[in-house]
């Protein structure tokens, strides 16, 4: 849980709340959701307006060109020309276009990490109106997830406890096994004519081609670059780990950017796809709502590369969540547990103001806040991207956490809040460090660490100026504590000055310890001050003294 104070304005995103069918321990707050602008000036691709988290308007849906009536009409039209292919091949069913009906998140997520599935909130033959970040079918209830759209071969096996409908049957020459590629050869450019007369017949103008002398255009690499703009770093950073998609119909191809946020599908296409962003991976995805899917970005229908930059909306907020959660799940986190959990952790990216957030352990789910709730804070004021990023660590510790007690929740209950707020405060300023020394700043997080606008607890000054009397809220002080900064740091925070928090208070002559040490040996033993000096005194590093912990835990 991450907790404010009004008299610091060190306001943080997220508290920590555990709940399950038995034990619910929670804490009041006020949402304030900010509504939704439409920016109509905004576009993304081929002059559709963007709402900014908004719903995705759909408009007169498109005919199905891959339909068996319809390829079977296709084919015959060119038979009757003397157009036939080098092969026995015939049109067949090859894919159902199906539509899922999950009946909840479980069985959502059961559908989403099944990874031969590509999924589309809203049909494939749609046409989009007006850009925005979600669609909700409107026959549905806003608890429900929104049916699920996409194509399975035959033989597909079905789960049994999702239902589900065929919508038609399909056949996809480009997945025809009878068609081997030949790069150009007779039966490549039967394929490309079937399908010029199956788009024809559909009115699918735009998806056509050119086919000259029997000389198709020259196929590209869907590919670009996704970046997202960093408040702290005032540049454009990758959007590593996203999953990319470039979607012909129903074949999807997928890649994810880089570090530098470069992208490249491994195969090729003739004709537009159409792009996408999601912002999901096999271990956690990002979300709006508590009811909501994976949060995506459709983008443009184009030939050639797509590069786009989440800039400051909605977009930015929700990037800044994934790249903390990338890096918790994914990268260099120097040592520490990854939050392994059996289902993938969904993080709300919540477009509004929260104080506290919330880390429902039986879902798993945690809630991030765009807004900053200050009092003081100006009206719209968002989180810096430092601040995003850092918050969706500490959250994320606080899972980490909860899986190191052998007991898990059921002991995990009995920790000192102090325990268990003290902990993620030190897993943030260790990550938070990491991920923007790597990106230019060596000594982010320091305790040298002030810059001119400074992000939040507890990345100012490494937090050396914590001093329970600079906080009106005494409860957040004894809670939101250095105590495992201090523990593995080298600095001694004792009467130096940090501007415009005073003179450091704590007698810290405690260091040779780390964090990842502390998380795989000591940490499920500790519940208290107490049971932390026990641990600690058992297992000193040389040179510190049985005195030198009692005088550092006893400033907590």
């Amino acid at each position: 849980m991450k907790a404010k104070t009004n008299k610091l304005k060190i306001i943080k995103l997220l508290s920590f709340t555990f709940v399950t069918t038995i034990i619910l321990v929670t804490s009041c707050t006020k949402q304030f959701d900010k509504q939704a602008d439409i920016n109509a000036h905004m576009l993304i691709g081929n002059g559709i307006p963007y709402q900014d988290s908004g719903f995705t308007v759909l408009g007169e849906p498109k005919q199905n060109p891959y339909t068996v009536v319809n390829m079977t009409s296709a084919w015959q039209a060119l038979a009757a020309q003397g157009v036939v292919p080098n092969t026995q091949a015939s049109v067949h069913t090859t894919h159902y276009y199906v539509k899922f009906k999950p009946q909840n998140l479980n069985q959502y997520e059961a559908l989403a990490q099944d990874t031969t599935l590509a999924l589309s909130d809203f049909p494939i033959e749609s046409t989009v109106v007006v850009n925005g970040d979600k669609y909700h079918d409107p026959s549905l209830p806003d608890s429900v997830p929104t049916y699920q759209y996409t194509a399975v071969k035959v033989g597909y096996n079905f789960p049994d406890s999702i239902p589900y409908e065929i919508i038609t049957n399909l056949y996809i020459p480009e997945d025809d096994q009878a068609f081997q590629y030949e790069n150009g050869g007779s039966n490549d450019i039967f394929v490309d004519k079937l399908l010029n007369r199956a788009y024809i017949q559909t009115s699918n103008y735009e998806d056509t081609i050119s086919i000259d002398n029997n000389v198709v255009p020259q196929s590209y690499t869907p590919g670009g670059r996704i970046q997202v703009t960093d408040t702290r770093l005032n540049t454009l950073i990758g959007m590593e780990g996203v999953r990319v998609q470039a979607r012909r119909w129903f074949i999807i191809l997928k890649a994810s950017p880089d570090y530098n946020g470069y992208y490249r599908m491994k195969y090729t296409y003739k004709r537009p796809c159409n792009y996408s962003i999601w912002f999901a991976t096999l271990s956690f995805s990002i979300r709006e709502h508590f009811f909501g899917l994976t949060f995506w970005i459709n983008g443009p229908k184009q030939k050639g590369d797509w590069n786009y930059t989440l800039n400051n909306s909605y977009q930015r907020f929700a990037g800044h969540v994934f790249r903390g959660a990338w890096r918790y799940n994914y990268k260099n986190i120097g040592g520490l547990s990854r939050p392994n959990i059996l289902r993938r952790q969904s993080y709300l990216a919540l477009n509004g103001y929260t104080s506290p957030g919330v880390n429902w352990q039986f879902a798993p789910i945690i809630k991030i806040g765009r807004y900053n709730n200050s009092p003081s804070a100006p009206l719209n004021s968002e989180y810096g991207s430092d601040e995003i990023f850092s918050t969706t660590c500490h959250e994320t510790a606080h899972t980490t956490h909860l899986h190191r007690m052998t007991g898990g929740l059921g002991e995990y209950i009995h920790v000192s809040r102090q325990i268990q707020e003290s902990w993620p405060v030190a897993v943030e300023w260790f990550i938070t460090h990491l991920e923007y020394a790597e990106r230019g700043i060596a000594n982010y997080g320091d305790e040298n660490y002030n810059p001119p606008t400074p992000p939040n607890y507890p990345n100012v000054f490494a937090y050396q100026y914590w001093n329970p009397s600079f906080f009106s809220d005494q409860t957040f002080a004894y809670r939101y504590t250095p105590l495992f900064i201090d523990i593995v740091d080298n600095f001694n925070e004792q009467n130096q000055f940090f501007p415009n928090f005073n003179y450091g208070i704590v007698n810290d002559n405690v260091s040779g310890y780390t964090l990842p040490y502390i998380e795989q040996n000591l940490l499920k033993h500790c519940y208290d001050l107490s049971s932390l000096a026990t641990q600690l005194k058992n297992n000193k590093p040389i040179g510190v003294t049985d005195l030198n912990i009692d005088v550092l835990l006893s400033h907590f």
